[in-house]
Protein backbone atom coordinates (compact mmCIF):
# COMPACT_ATOMS: atom_id res chain seq x y z
CA UNK A 1 0.00 0.00 0.00
CA UNK A 2 1.32 3.33 -0.66
CA UNK A 3 0.05 7.15 -1.03
CA UNK A 4 0.89 8.33 -4.47
CA UNK A 5 0.06 11.19 -5.92
CA UNK A 6 -1.98 10.68 -9.79
CA UNK A 7 -1.81 13.13 -12.50
CA UNK A 8 -5.08 12.53 -14.81
CA UNK A 9 -5.01 11.32 -18.45
CA UNK A 10 -8.08 11.07 -18.94
CA UNK A 11 -12.00 11.37 -17.76
CA UNK A 12 -14.51 10.49 -20.20
CA UNK A 13 -17.88 9.74 -20.22
CA UNK A 14 -19.00 6.31 -21.12
CA UNK A 15 -22.45 6.16 -20.56
CA UNK A 16 -25.45 7.55 -18.26
CA UNK A 17 -23.32 9.34 -15.48
CA UNK A 18 -20.62 6.66 -15.65
CA UNK A 19 -16.82 7.74 -16.40
CA UNK A 20 -14.08 6.09 -16.81
CA UNK A 21 -10.77 7.96 -15.29
CA UNK A 22 -7.37 7.32 -16.40
CA UNK A 23 -4.14 8.06 -14.27
CA UNK A 24 -0.74 8.47 -14.32
CA UNK A 25 0.90 6.92 -11.02
CA UNK A 26 3.26 4.94 -9.59
CA UNK A 27 0.94 2.47 -7.60
CA UNK A 28 2.55 -1.10 -6.99
CA UNK A 29 1.06 -3.58 -8.74
CA UNK A 30 -2.58 -4.83 -7.67
CA UNK A 31 -4.86 -7.80 -8.41
CA UNK A 32 -8.23 -8.00 -9.69
CA UNK A 33 -10.83 -7.07 -7.00
CA UNK A 34 -8.35 -4.82 -5.08
CA UNK A 35 -9.27 -1.07 -4.39
CA UNK A 36 -8.05 2.48 -4.10
CA UNK A 37 -8.92 5.07 -1.96
CA UNK A 38 -9.14 8.39 -3.79
CA UNK A 39 -9.05 12.21 -1.93
CA UNK A 40 -11.25 13.94 -4.65
CA UNK A 41 -10.61 16.85 -3.31
CA UNK A 42 -7.85 19.56 -2.06
CA UNK A 43 -8.78 21.43 0.43
CA UNK A 44 -11.51 19.71 3.52
CA UNK A 45 -14.80 19.61 1.88
CA UNK A 46 -15.11 16.90 1.17
CA UNK A 47 -12.90 15.29 4.12
CA UNK A 48 -12.94 11.51 3.60
CA UNK A 49 -11.68 9.69 0.79
CA UNK A 50 -13.50 7.75 -1.88
CA UNK A 51 -13.18 3.93 -2.55
CA UNK A 52 -12.84 2.65 -6.57
CA UNK A 53 -12.38 -0.91 -7.28
CA UNK A 54 -9.68 -1.15 -9.86
CA UNK A 55 -10.36 -1.84 -13.22
CA UNK A 56 -6.99 -1.97 -14.08
CA UNK A 57 -3.72 -0.89 -13.22
CA UNK A 58 -0.68 -1.70 -15.81
CA UNK A 59 2.37 0.43 -16.83
CA UNK A 60 2.15 3.47 -14.43
CA UNK A 61 -1.79 3.53 -16.06
CA UNK A 62 -4.30 3.27 -13.03
CA UNK A 63 -7.84 3.07 -14.67
CA UNK A 64 -11.07 3.42 -12.50
CA UNK A 65 -14.84 3.37 -14.00
CA UNK A 66 -17.18 5.39 -11.59
CA UNK A 67 -20.77 6.46 -11.46
CA UNK A 68 -21.86 9.91 -10.10
CA UNK A 69 -23.65 9.07 -7.29
CA UNK A 70 -22.98 11.85 -4.77
CA UNK A 71 -21.33 15.04 -4.30
CA UNK A 72 -17.74 12.69 -4.17
CA UNK A 73 -18.42 11.66 -7.55
CA UNK A 74 -19.67 14.81 -8.65
CA UNK A 75 -16.52 17.16 -8.04
CA UNK A 76 -14.42 13.76 -9.13
CA UNK A 77 -16.08 13.98 -12.78
CA UNK A 78 -15.14 17.28 -12.95
CA UNK A 79 -11.30 16.56 -13.02
CA UNK A 80 -9.46 17.59 -16.45
CA UNK A 81 -6.27 16.26 -17.52
CA UNK A 82 -3.26 17.80 -15.55
CA UNK A 83 -5.51 17.30 -12.51
CA UNK A 84 -3.76 16.09 -9.58
CA UNK A 85 -5.22 13.61 -7.17
CA UNK A 86 -4.03 11.54 -4.05
CA UNK A 87 -4.66 8.07 -4.67
CA UNK A 88 -3.59 5.32 -1.53
CA UNK A 89 -3.79 1.62 -2.11
CA UNK A 90 -4.06 -0.73 -3.52
CA UNK A 91 -6.07 -2.06 -0.44
CA UNK A 92 -8.04 -5.03 0.65
CA UNK A 93 -8.47 -8.73 -0.71
CA UNK A 94 -9.02 -9.39 -4.29
CA UNK A 95 -9.98 -12.84 -6.33
CA UNK A 96 -8.42 -16.06 -6.11
CA UNK A 97 -7.30 -17.55 -9.17
CA UNK A 98 -9.99 -20.34 -9.99
CA UNK A 99 -8.95 -24.36 -10.04
CA UNK A 100 -8.04 -25.96 -13.38
CA UNK A 101 -11.29 -27.65 -15.19
CA UNK A 102 -13.83 -25.42 -14.01
CA UNK A 103 -16.02 -23.16 -16.17
CA UNK A 104 -15.32 -19.48 -15.23
CA UNK A 105 -18.54 -17.48 -15.22
CA UNK A 106 -18.70 -13.32 -14.44
CA UNK A 107 -21.04 -11.80 -12.98
CA UNK A 108 -21.74 -8.00 -13.19
CA UNK A 109 -24.40 -5.72 -12.38
CA UNK A 110 -23.88 -1.42 -12.77
CA UNK A 111 -21.28 -0.19 -11.33
CA UNK A 112 -19.77 -3.92 -10.24
CA UNK A 113 -18.25 -4.33 -13.27
CA UNK A 114 -14.72 -3.19 -12.45
CA UNK A 115 -13.07 -5.86 -10.33
CA UNK A 116 -14.80 -9.11 -12.47
CA UNK A 117 -13.75 -7.37 -16.04
CA UNK A 118 -10.41 -6.52 -14.68
CA UNK A 119 -10.64 -10.75 -13.09
CA UNK A 120 -11.65 -11.65 -16.94
CA UNK A 121 -9.04 -9.49 -18.33
CA UNK A 122 -6.56 -11.50 -16.81
CA UNK A 123 -7.81 -14.80 -17.25
CA UNK A 124 -9.09 -14.51 -20.76
CA UNK A 125 -11.59 -17.46 -20.24
CA UNK A 126 -15.07 -17.97 -19.47
CA UNK A 127 -18.48 -16.41 -19.88
CA UNK A 128 -18.73 -12.62 -18.32
CA UNK A 129 -22.90 -11.47 -17.87
CA UNK A 130 -23.60 -8.31 -17.48
CA UNK A 131 -26.95 -6.73 -16.24
CA UNK A 132 -27.88 -3.12 -16.66
CA UNK A 133 -31.53 -1.13 -16.11
CA UNK A 134 -31.47 0.14 -20.10
CA UNK A 135 -28.75 -0.15 -22.92
CA UNK A 136 -28.17 3.83 -21.94
CA UNK A 137 -26.05 2.26 -18.78
CA UNK A 138 -24.21 -0.04 -20.37
CA UNK A 139 -20.04 1.15 -20.32
CA UNK A 140 -17.45 0.07 -22.11
CA UNK A 141 -19.46 -2.16 -24.44
CA UNK A 142 -16.45 -2.82 -27.25
CA UNK A 143 -14.01 -3.27 -24.58
CA UNK A 144 -16.14 -6.04 -22.81
CA UNK A 145 -17.16 -7.40 -26.12
CA UNK A 146 -13.70 -8.38 -27.52
CA UNK A 147 -12.20 -9.56 -24.60
CA UNK A 148 -10.12 -12.63 -25.97
CA UNK A 149 -11.33 -15.83 -24.83
CA UNK A 150 -14.23 -14.35 -23.00
CA UNK A 151 -17.85 -14.93 -23.63
CA UNK A 152 -20.20 -12.18 -23.27
CA UNK A 153 -24.01 -11.95 -22.19
CA UNK A 154 -26.11 -8.82 -21.63
CA UNK A 155 -28.99 -8.83 -19.38
CA UNK A 156 -31.17 -5.27 -19.39
CA UNK A 157 -34.24 -4.64 -17.72
CA UNK A 158 -35.96 -2.83 -20.10
CA UNK A 159 -35.17 -5.56 -23.23
CA UNK A 160 -33.56 -2.48 -25.09
CA UNK A 161 -30.16 -4.66 -25.31
CA UNK A 162 -29.73 -8.00 -25.43
CA UNK A 163 -31.83 -10.50 -22.72
CA UNK A 164 -34.82 -8.97 -21.29
CA UNK A 165 -34.68 -9.41 -17.52
CA UNK A 166 -31.86 -9.55 -15.09
CA UNK A 167 -28.21 -11.06 -15.35
CA UNK A 168 -29.02 -14.01 -12.62
CA UNK A 169 -31.57 -15.43 -14.54
CA UNK A 170 -28.46 -15.65 -17.28
CA UNK A 171 -26.79 -17.59 -14.42
CA UNK A 172 -29.62 -19.75 -13.43
CA UNK A 173 -29.42 -20.88 -17.10
CA UNK A 174 -25.72 -21.21 -17.97
CA UNK A 175 -25.15 -23.09 -14.23
CA UNK A 176 -27.73 -25.29 -14.63
CA UNK A 177 -26.39 -26.51 -18.07
CA UNK A 178 -22.94 -26.62 -16.77
CA UNK A 179 -21.15 -29.35 -17.94
CA UNK A 180 -18.76 -29.62 -14.98
CA UNK A 181 -17.74 -27.65 -11.74
CA UNK A 182 -18.06 -23.81 -12.22
CA UNK A 183 -16.51 -20.82 -10.50
CA UNK A 184 -18.26 -17.82 -10.57
CA UNK A 185 -16.82 -13.99 -9.30
CA UNK A 186 -19.76 -11.22 -8.86
CA UNK A 187 -20.18 -7.75 -7.86
CA UNK A 188 -23.12 -5.73 -8.00
CA UNK A 189 -26.02 -4.30 -5.78
CA UNK A 190 -26.92 -6.70 -3.30
CA UNK A 191 -29.85 -8.27 -4.77
CA UNK A 192 -28.17 -9.51 -7.31
CA UNK A 193 -25.59 -10.79 -4.89
CA UNK A 194 -27.91 -12.92 -3.27
CA UNK A 195 -29.07 -14.61 -6.12
CA UNK A 196 -25.91 -15.08 -7.03
CA UNK A 197 -24.96 -16.78 -3.86
CA UNK A 198 -28.18 -18.72 -3.85
CA UNK A 199 -27.87 -20.12 -7.51
CA UNK A 200 -23.90 -21.04 -6.37
CA UNK A 201 -25.37 -23.05 -3.11
CA UNK A 202 -28.16 -24.57 -5.27
CA UNK A 203 -25.79 -25.89 -8.23
CA UNK A 204 -22.66 -26.52 -5.46
CA UNK A 205 -20.87 -23.76 -7.56
CA UNK A 206 -17.88 -22.42 -6.51
CA UNK A 207 -18.67 -18.26 -5.73
CA UNK A 208 -16.84 -15.36 -4.43
CA UNK A 209 -18.66 -11.99 -4.18
CA UNK A 210 -16.92 -8.30 -4.39
CA UNK A 211 -19.11 -6.48 -1.89
CA UNK A 212 -19.39 -2.72 -1.96
CA UNK A 213 -19.78 -0.92 1.11
CA UNK A 214 -19.31 2.74 2.17
CA UNK A 215 -15.67 3.01 3.92
CA UNK A 216 -14.18 5.83 6.03
CA UNK A 217 -10.64 4.62 5.85
CA UNK A 218 -10.30 1.92 3.71
CA UNK A 219 -7.41 -0.19 5.55
CA UNK A 220 -9.64 -0.97 8.11
CA UNK A 221 -9.27 1.01 11.34
CA UNK A 222 -12.63 2.59 12.07
CA UNK A 223 -14.37 -0.33 11.39
CA UNK A 224 -17.56 1.66 9.07
CA UNK A 225 -17.73 -1.32 6.87
CA UNK A 226 -18.53 -3.87 8.80
CA UNK A 227 -20.74 -6.93 7.46
CA UNK A 228 -22.09 -9.76 8.73
CA UNK A 229 -20.08 -13.35 8.24
CA UNK A 230 -21.08 -16.84 9.22
CA UNK A 231 -17.31 -16.30 11.26
CA UNK A 232 -18.31 -13.23 12.69
CA UNK A 233 -18.17 -9.50 11.91
CA UNK A 234 -15.71 -9.17 8.93
CA UNK A 235 -14.36 -5.65 7.84
CA UNK A 236 -14.93 -5.66 3.80
CA UNK A 237 -11.98 -3.20 3.60
CA UNK A 238 -9.56 -5.27 5.15
CA UNK A 239 -11.12 -8.98 5.26
CA UNK A 240 -12.64 -8.29 1.92
CA UNK A 241 -14.10 -6.54 -0.38
CA UNK A 242 -13.93 -10.02 -2.06
CA UNK A 243 -15.47 -12.85 0.43
CA UNK A 244 -16.92 -16.47 -0.49
CA UNK A 245 -20.60 -16.20 -1.24
CA UNK A 246 -21.46 -18.91 1.34
CA UNK A 247 -19.87 -16.60 4.40
CA UNK A 248 -21.91 -13.72 3.79
CA UNK A 249 -24.94 -13.38 5.92
CA UNK A 250 -27.32 -11.02 3.63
Amino acid sequence: MKDVRGTVCNNTKVADDTFLLSLDCDLPDSRPGQFVMVKVACGYEPFLRRPFAILSNHKQTLEILYKVKGRGTQLLAEKRPGDILSILGPLGNGFSVPEEKRQVVYVAGGTGLPPVLSLAEDLKQGVLIFGAQSKDQIPLMSRISSLPGVELKVATEDGSYGFMGLATDLLDELTGNARGPVSIYACGPKGMLLATSECARRTGSRCELSLEEFMSCGFGVCSGCVVETIHGNKRVCRDGPVFDAQDILF
